[in-house]
């Protein structure tokens, strides 16, 4: 059982999670150079003193970290040691953690599904996401036994799964709570119905327990606009019906000149791209064939986390937007693991 633990980050989550490692008879070993706060016994002066024999590594920290304290911590870390990060998104960080750590040195995503305001109620059950990773097993076993020994159940799920699951959670209630809130919605009310208090405490948890996590939430998670655009377009559609007169639908407003031309373009373009796709995916199917004969992993992290990187590239060499082109990539990415058949 794992008994070392570097904590590295000491915000509202990491310090809740330190309390939970000594409550199970762990004392973690925590550095965190912005906060005072780090108790004498546990705070060590270095990122390398924090690691150093330690078997189990924790990143505390926003994802817009990682990549540079991966890269300072590296030279500092052995292949006997584990490092899994707690952030409420997955996809983004198990590519940097694959992109900086590799096969070199034993990595996992996690996500516990639970913060210091759940803990202090006492919510239970208390849940942990883990995430598979065919080159690190062991780091997967070693992460599901530190989190069942500090109360969690465990969950294995694809960081893809994870954020797109997140995003119909997590990115839909706080967007609509500060929503809510923007909307000035029950304030200054000498009295609401019962049937807005559940409401009210959404706007309250997400407006003073949680501020940071909307930020997070709302443009580290690559499904999170797909699910905003989701629910503008229902509350449009929604406004759209209450608006509508009783003698009829809207008039329909007819198309400007030369729109139907460029749509018709639009259109052949797409076909060209679904067709390219096949494509794609015949070439995944016969990547997969190869891979499975010489016992390699589908998905590789790695060579997804690179690929996507050279993909950034090519969108800044053409002026296009960067994150908008990952997604499209992502997206293209799950497109192809779902044309590979499953084992059986």
């Amino acid at each position: 059982m794992t008994e070392r633990i570097a904590l590295l980050g000491y915000g509202r989550f990491g310090r809740a999670l330190s309390e939970l490692l000594v409550e199970a008879g762990l004392r973690p070993r925590v550095f965190d150079p912005r906060q005072e706060a780090v108790p004498a016994e546990l705070a060590v002066p270095t990122l390398a003193d924090a690691v150093l024999g330690a078997e189990v590594v924790v990143l505390a920290m926003p994802v817009s970290a990682m990549r540079t304290v991966l890269e300072e911590l590296h030279p500092h870390l052995t292949p006997a040691q584990t490092v899994l990060d707690v952030g409420s998104v997955k996809v983004r960080p198990v590519q940097v953690l694959a992109s900086v750590l590799g096969r070199d040195i034993p990595w996992v995503g996690t996500h516990p599904l639970f913060g210091p305001a759940s803990l202090a109620r006492g919510d239970l059950p208390r849940r942990t996401v883990v995430c598979p990773n065919e080159l690190h097993p062991d780091a997967v076993r070693r992460a599901r036994a530190l989190f069942e020994r500090i109360g969690c159940e465990v969950t294995e799920l694809s960081p893809d799964a994870h954020d797109a699951l997140m995003a119909r959670t997590h990115v839909l209630t706080f967007f609509l709570a500060h929503g809510l809130l923007k909307a000035e919605a029950g304030k200054d009310l000498p009295f609401a119905p019962p049937s807005f208090q559940p409401v009210a405490r959404l706007e309250e948890y997400a407006r003073l327990e949680v501020p940071h996590l909307f930020g997070v939430v709302q443009s580290e998670n690559p499904y999170a606009r797909d699910a905003r655009v989701r629910l503008l377009d229902a509350l449009t559609q929604l406004h759209l019906g209450c608006e509508t007169v009783d003698s009829g639908a809207p008039a329909t407003v007819p198309a400007p000149p030369g729109l139907t031309e460029v749509r018709e373009h639009v259109d052949a373009l797409d076909r060209e791209l679904v067709q390219l796709l096949g494509r794609r995916a015949r070439l995944i199917q016969q990547a997969a064939r190869l891979k499975a004969e010489h016992g390699l992993p589908l998905p590789d992290p790695e060579r997804e986390a690179s690929l996507l990187e050279a993909r950034r590239q090519w969108a800044s060499e053409l002026k296009l937007d960067t994150d908008a082109t990952e997604d499209v990539f992502r997206a293209v990415l799950r497109f192809s693991r779902r044309a590979v058949p499953e084992s059986p």
